[in-house]
C-alpha cells in the first residue's frame, strides 16, 4: 500500500457526443467553472455518433481558459504517432501548456479494420505502442535537435526533424491492463490511467506493484509515474456495502464518496480522479462537496504520516543535469517553468537568435518578484564551480552573452508588457522581453 505523494487533481470524463456538439463543449465549460483541473474525452474514431476527439480537444481548449484537456485514451493505431506528436505540441503551444496525452493500444478491432486500420495481435499492439512513445518523444525534441532516426516495425522515423517545441514536458499516460502494458508504463510512461470499473481494487493494487517493479528495474523512481483513475457513480443511490472490490461504482451522499475514495489515494497511490459523467448536476456536486472534503482529508493524513510530496524529476532529466547547479534548490515559484537539458522545451530555449548554447538550467520568471528569486538562486551557486549566468531579453544579442554552456540562463521572455506611463509626455515602460513583432 503506497501513497506516492503526488498533488491531488480532479477531472471529468465526457462522452464526445455529436448529437448536440454545443452541449458536449458546454460540459467542459462546466468543469472549468466548477474548478476541475482536467477534462477528458474518449477516442473512438470509428464511431460516427462521436465527434472526432482531437478536433474536439482543440475546440475545447479554445473555448476555455484554464482547464487542461486530454484524450482518455487516444487510439494510437488509428493516429500516426509522428503526426499525433506534432498535433499535441501545436495544441500545447496554442493553449499555453494545457495539453496532456494519454495513449492506448487500441480495441474494437473489427470497427478499426472497417476504417482501414491493419489489425494487430495483442503482443504486436504493445510493441507498436512502445515504438509510438519513442516516436512521439523524439518529435517533441526530448532526444536532441538533429535529424531523427527511430527504428521500428510499426512506427519509425527516418530523418525527420523535431518540432514544434512544447511549453513543457507533456506527460504521456497509458491506458493499460495486461502485464506487458503495465511493464511498459513502468519503463517509459509518465502515468497509468485505468478505469475502476475495469480493474477493481485488486487489479489496481496488482497493477501498481507491477509498474513499480518495472520502473525500479530500469532505474526509475516509481514516483515518476502518476496514478490516474476513471471513476463513476451517482449521489442518489444507497451506498453499496460490498466495498470497492465488489462495487466499482460510487454511490450515496458525498460523505460516502469521500470515505471510499480516500483509501484509493492514501493506500493505492491514486492522485488524479476523473469523474465519468455527462450529468451537470453530478459534475458540480462532486466539485463542490466531494473534492474539497477529500483534499482536506488527504492533506491531514499526509501531514500526520509525513508523506514525501516533493517534486519528482524524471530519470531522463536527472541524467542530463550538469555539475555545480543545485537543481533541488530552485524556488518553487520558478520550478514549474524551469527548463533543464532533457526537457522537451530545452531545444527552444538553449540558444539565442545568433549563437548556440548548452546551459544547464533556464529559469523563466513571470514578474519582478520571480526575477529577484532567480538572481538570488544564481548567486547562491558554489563559487568554486564558476557557474556562469546569462540574461536573455529578446534573444537577438549579437555578443552571444544571453546563453552559455553549462550555466544558468535567466530568460525574461515572459516580461513583455508595454505600459503607457504618461501619454502627454510620451513615456512608456517596455518590458525586457518585449519584441518588435509584439
Amino acid at each position: 500500500m503506497t501513497d506516492y505523494g503526488h498533488p491531488l487533481r480532479f477531472g471529468t470524463f465526457v462522452t464526445p457526443s455529436a448529437q448536440d456538439p454545443e452541449a458536449t463543449v458546454g460540459l467542459a465549460r462546466v468543469a472549468e467553472d466548477a474548478g476541475y483541473d482536467l477534462v477528458t474525452f474518449q477516442d473512438h474514431p470509428y464511431q460516427p455518433r462521436f465527434l472526432d476527439t482531437w478536433t474536439l480537444l482543440s475546440y475545447v481548449a479554445s473555448a476555455t481558459e484554464r482547464i487542461h484537456v486530454a484524450p482518455d485514451v487516444v487510439n494510437v493505431p488509428m493516429r500516426p504517432p509522428a503526426v499525433l506528436a506534432r498535433a499535441a505540441a501545436s495544441l500545447d503551444l496554442l493553449s499555453d501548456g494545457r495539453v496532456e496525452l494519454a495513449l492506448g493500444a487500441g480495441a474494437f478491432w473489427d470497427a478499426m479494420e472497417a476504417m482501414g486500420t491493419r489489425r494487430l495481435a495483442p503482443g504486436e499492439s504493445v510493441d507498436a505502442l512502445a515504438e509510438a512513445i519513442e516516436v512521439i518523444r523524439a518529435i517533441w525534441g526530448e532526444d536532441g535537435d538533429g535529424e531523427l532516426f527511430v527504428p521500428g516495425r510499426h512506427h519509425r522515423l527516418d530523418g525527420a526533424t523535431p518540432g514544434p517545441g512544447t511549453t513543457r514536458r507533456i506527460p504521456l499516460w497509458l491506458g493499460a491492463l495486461g502485464p506487458r502494458m503495465l511493464r511498459l508504463v513502468g519503463e517509459k510512461a509518465d502515468g497509468w490511467l485505468p478505469s475502476l470499473g475495469r480493474v477493481g481494487l485488486d487489479g489496481l493494487r496488482a497493477g501498481n506493484a507491477r509498474i513499480d517493479e518495472a520502473a525500479a528495474a530500469v532505474g526509475r523512481d516509481p514516483r515518476e509515474v502518476t496514478r490516474l483513475l476513471n471513476v463513476s457513480g451517482t449521489f442518489d443511490a444507497v451506498p453499496e456495502a460490498s466495498g470497492l472490490g465488489g462495487a466499482p461504482d460510487l454511490s450515496g451522499p458525498p460523505a460516502a464518496w469521500v470515505e471510499r475514495l480516500l483509501p484509493l489515494v492514501l493506500d493505492e497511490g491514486v492522485s488524479t480522479l476523473i469523474l465519468a459523467t455527462d450529468d451537470e448536476r453530478t459534475t458540480r456536486r462532486f466539485a463542490d462537496e466531494v473534492a474539497p472534503a477529500l483534499r482536506d482529508a488527504v492533506d491531514a493524513a499526509r501531514a500526520e504520516r509525513g508523506t514525501d510530496t516533493s517534486r519528482v524529476v524524471p530519470l531522463a532529466v536527472r541524467a542530463a543535469r550538469r555539475d555545480g547547479i543545485a537543481y533541488d534548490d530552485v524556488p518553487a515559484s520558478l520550478a514549474e517553468r524551469a527548463v533543464e537539458p532533457g526537457d522537451a522545451a530545452y531545444a527552444g530555449v538553449r540558444s539565442n537568435y545568433l549563437r548556440g548554447g548548452s546551459p544547464g538550467l533556464v529559469l523563466r520568471p513571470r514578474d519582478t518578484a520571480e526575477v529577484v528569486e532567480a538572481l538570488a538562486f544564481a548567486r547562491a551557486q558554489p563559487v568554486t564551480r564558476r557557474v556562469p549566468l546569462s540574461v536573455r531579453s529578446g534573444g537577438h544579442g549579437i555578443s552571444g552573452r544571453s546563453t552559455n554552456d553549462g550555466g544558468i540562463v535567466l530568460d525574461l521572455a515572459a516580461l513583455d508588457q508595454v505600459e503607457v506611463l504618461d501619454d502627454a509626455a510620451r513615456l512608456v515602460r517596455v518590458g525586457p522581453g518585449a519584441r518588435w513583432g509584439g
